[in-house]
């Protein structure tokens, strides 16, 4: 268990340039993780999303459904404001 008591200097620790940090626990000054808890989530809910679309693979099925889309957005806006 970790004890409370100054610890010397040494490679895992810095020197205390402090009173007061000389005072702390060890465990207080033991460098942070990487990431946090909330972060490693993240980047596992990341993981599980589909991949990026290759712009190569475009279909023209893709181009008429997106212009079909963009044309009833276009009428829906010009049909709310005329």
């Amino acid at each position: 268990m970790l004890d409370s008591a100054p610890q010397p200097a040494g490679p895992l620790r810095p020197p205390a340039r402090h009173p007061f940090r000389a005072s702390l626990p060890r465990r207080v000054l033991l460098p942070m993780p990487v990431y946090e808890p909330e972060v490693q989530a993240a980047m596992a809910r990341a993981a599980l999303r589909s991949q990026p679309v290759d712009w190569k693979r475009i279909t023209v099925q893709d181009v008429k459904e997106f212009l079909m889309a963009y044309c009833a957005c276009f009428m829906a806006i010009i049909a709310f404001f005329g």
